[in-house]
């Protein structure tokens, strides 16, 4: 038993050896997986377990955006361990959006659907998203107000209040995903974007425009187009307007 522990122990140095020398992105599925169980699982043998999984869901990102329900079935995980492996979409998403909206303003519209993009692109549950623009034109703030569909989202005079009153800023943009579906506004989109209008000209705040992202781009309310459009496969993407600064008028 000692002998295999010791076996094990040596292959996980190994391995973040290899990972730490030639970065996750450049060794293969398996052992990428395998790392990452390492993190969920401390100790033995995480292989056989990494393989199950690549062979149900053949990919990194669709492991990761399983439901845990399902992840749960496989093989050597359990509820605890499933819910782990889930919860790193969201420490891969924190680090993305915090690190954009950090180290930067965002003062063009190019900057701003780049965030959007990273921040709600590939979530899986709709998310209704409030960004502070300070008067410059830029982007200083983010808030998660809901999940859900905006035809369930109540937003309250309160929270649009403490918003605008924690940040200081004279505008807004709202910005919703549709997962796995496309960024076209439905109706019930465009009838609560009149509703909500009422509410931040009532609350003394500018809705500049309400964005929405779907797998195939970027939609504006405003201006009832597709402002930047996704190109599936290789990452790509093409902006319009994207050197635009933010007119608050």
């Amino acid at each position: 038993m000692s002998d295999e522990k010791n076996i094990h122990a040596g292959h996980r140095e190994r391995l973040l050896d290899l990972v730490v020398k030639c970065g996750l992105e450049n060794i293969s599925d398996i052992q990428a997986v395998e790392f990452i169980l390492c993190y969920i699982f401390p100790r033995g043998d995480v292989n056989p377990l990494a393989h199950r999984l690549l062979q149900k869901y053949k990919n990194i990102p669709t492991i990761l955006e399983a439901p845990i329900e399902d992840v749960k079935l496989v093989k050597g995980m359990g509820e605890t361990s499933a819910k782990k492996l889930h919860a790193l979409l969201g420490v891969f998403s924190r680090y993305t959006v915090d690190k954009m909206l950090k180290q930067k303003t965002l003062s063009t519209l190019g900057e701003i659907y780049d965030y959007i993009e990273a921040l709600l692109r590939f979530k899986k549950e709709e998310e209704f998203h409030i960004l502070g623009v300070n008067a410059k034109g830029e982007v200083i703030a983010d808030r998660l107000l809901a999940k859900g569909t905006l035809k369930n989202v109540g937003i309250e005079m309160r929270d649009v209040s403490l918003f605008v009153a924690t940040y200081k800023v004279p505008a807004v943009i709202l910005v919703h995903n549709h997962p796995d579906g496309f960024c076209q506004a439905s109706n019930e989109d465009l009838k609560s974007h009149s509703s909500i209008e009422g509410i931040f000209r009532f609350g003394g705040c500018n809705l500049l425009d309400s964005l929405v992202i779907g797998s195939d781009g970027i939609y504006s309310m405003k201006d009832r187009a597709i402002k930047r459009k996704f190109v599936s496969g290789d990452g790509v993407c093409s902006s319009l307007n994207d050197i635009k600064n933010i007119d608050l008028d």
